[in-house]
């Protein structure tokens, strides 16, 4: 578990063939874990998921409009990309932005990109 604020954890390291030279004592150094790989799941970027109720779920569009779907998530990648594991079916589209808080009667207007923001 990471300090929620500096995002840093202490880890213990050890190298295949110690590094030459080697280190100084107390250095820092940013470490990235290579895992296995997942089984395939859904996928939805960090940013869609939001707070309901208590409940955590994303915004999908139906017939044009807005509806809140609770998700059950897993893994998150470096890229902030959260597997979804129950609650979403492939291929619907869920809500990544909207400049104002959604509910089920808000009207919305799908845009494929966000004017100003690189893809």
């Amino acid at each position: 578990m990471a300090d929620a604020v500096t995002e840093e954890t202490l880890a213990r390291v050890v190298f295949d063939a110690p590094p030459a030279p080697l280190p100084p004592v107390g250095e820092l150094a940013e470490v990235t874990v290579a895992l296995p790989a997942l089984p395939e799941a859904i996928v939805v970027p960090n940013a869609s998921l939001k707070r309901v109720n208590g409940q955590t779920g994303v915004w999908v569009i139906d017939d044009g409009k807005p509806r809140f779907v609770p998700v059950k998530t897993g893994s998150t990648d470096l890229d902030g990309r959260v597997q979804v594991l129950e609650g979403l079916q492939a291929g619907e589209r869920v809500v990544v932005y909207s400049q104002r808080a959604l509910n089920d009667r808000s009207r919305v207007k799908i845009v494929e990109r966000l004017p100003g923001v690189p893809q």
